[in-house]
């Protein structure tokens, strides 16, 4: 019988990263007594040759696995299926581009390039797009399992509005207008580098709430710049420095959400503000609201709205009856699956899922059909995602 494992190379695993996603989301999975039943890690590409030789001796790989530092010779290599893109953002196009012209799948992590033109223009005419991964992983989390389930269930009957707010507590210093240092502050001020408080975090926010009630029908953003000098400042709140920052840190957007969404009822309107920095003493970072005819939920998280990489017991959702004035807690932990709990991250656990999935369709005999173990996001949803922040930013753009 031919050998199903899917081999795959890791872009951007490295003992000295200054986000060390790959090695503390991406390698957990594919070590993993599951992910070594799907898997099988057949290359590193680094900066260098000799940067993948030092992460492959660091993470105690096989010296069988071999070491790029040219991203078209691991795009020529055929014993590759699956490239795993891992890295700052500007460098996504130019490590994923040579991959996906050699017809190669990819596994880029979100955002897939600084730009919507940049996008569109990496997936050119490839037909690999069409089964390649994105990595909007909140999708995944049992969090969205659990509040699609209670909106499908009809509990709070049909869905009229919805209330987001959302803060970046994690990235930013306690007072506002400053940011810690740590190798983070130039790429969340500086919108050339493409990852930043828009793009990254904003954007894992909406896209989370999309999938859950629909796209906008119509829509309308504001964003502001309110420091355009912002404080580096230490753990203690010392400032090191300042830098200059030309990327909104409010958002603000309101609309109509689009029909066909499961149980949303006709004109319903979905409302999100978004900001730098902490939220009003002792309130939380994340509060999400869906209101229905019958009740609404209320979804909560201390660690702000950043559910891919933090999905924690500290995550609530409640639900207030209407006809019983009872608020009543609702349990998601159950809907983790049982290797999950092996993995050491949460983050971890849903990279876990999206490769278990891919992995779930590349092994069975029908490949135009969806996994029994489900969809997972897809490089078209990218797109998609990139063509709302082109709005806003071309918004934010003009009000300037």
């Amino acid at each position: 019988m031919a050998d199903k494992h899917i081999r795959v190379a890791l872009v951007g695993l490295s003992p000295n990263a200054t986000t060390s996603w790959a090695a503390v989301a991406h390698l957990p999975y594919l070590q993993s007594a599951r992910g070594k039943t799907q898997y099988k890690i057949v290359a590193l590409l680094n900066s260098s040759k000799e940067a993948a030789e030092k992460a492959r001796s660091h993470f105690n790989l096989s010296s069988a696995v071999k070491a790029y530092g040219d991203p078209a010779l691991l795009a020529a290599d055929d014993e590759v299926d699956l490239v795993s893109v891992v890295t700052r953002v500007d460098k996504h196009y130019s490590v994923a581009e040579p991959s996906i012209r050699a017809g190669k799948a990819v596994y880029v992590e979100w955002p897939l390039t600084g730009s919507l033109e940049r996008s569109i223009a990496l997936l050119g005419d490839s037909k690999e797009h069409e089964t390649s991964i994105i990595g909007l992983q909140a999708r995944l989390s049992p969090v969205t399992t659990k509040v699609k389930e209670i909106l499908a269930s009809d509990r709070i009957g049909k869905v009229l509005s919805s209330e987001v707010r959302g803060f970046s507590a994690t990235a930013w210093g306690k007072r506002p207008g400053t940011i810690l240092a740590g190798g983070m502050e130039d790429m969340f001020t500086q919108r050339a580098i493409g990852g930043n408080f828009v793009t990254i975090l904003y954007a894992h926010m909406i896209d989370l709430v999309h999938f859950v009630l629909g796209e906008f029908k119509d829509s309308h953003t504001a964003t502001q710049l309110r420091w355009p000098e912002v404080g580096v400042v230490d753990e203690a709140g010392a400032q090191l420095r300042t830098v200059r920052s030309d990327i909104p840190d409010l958002i603000t957007a309101h609309g109509e959400l689009a029909p066909g969404a499961a149980n949303i009822q006709h004109g319903a309107t979905l409302s999100v503000v978004f900001r730098s920095g902490n939220p009003f003493k002792g309130d939380l970072p994340f509060v999400w609201y869906i209101q229905g005819q019958n009740g609404e939920l209320k979804i909560t998280n201390p660690f702000g709205p950043v559910i891919q990489a933090a999905t924690i017991p500290g995550i609530k959702i409640e639900l207030h009856d209407y006809a019983t004035d009872e608020v009543t807690e609702i349990s998601w932990e159950t809907e983790w699956k049982e290797w999950q709990h092996e993995l050491p991250t949460p983050g971890g656990k849903l990279v876990g899922e999206m490769y278990n999935r891919y992995a779930q369709w590349f092994q069975q005999a029908d490949r135009t059909a969806i996994p029994e173990g489900g969809d997972w996001p897809r490089l078209k949803d990218a797109i998609r995602r990139h063509e709302e922040l082109d709005r806003l930013l071309k918004d934010f753009d003009e009000s300037t």
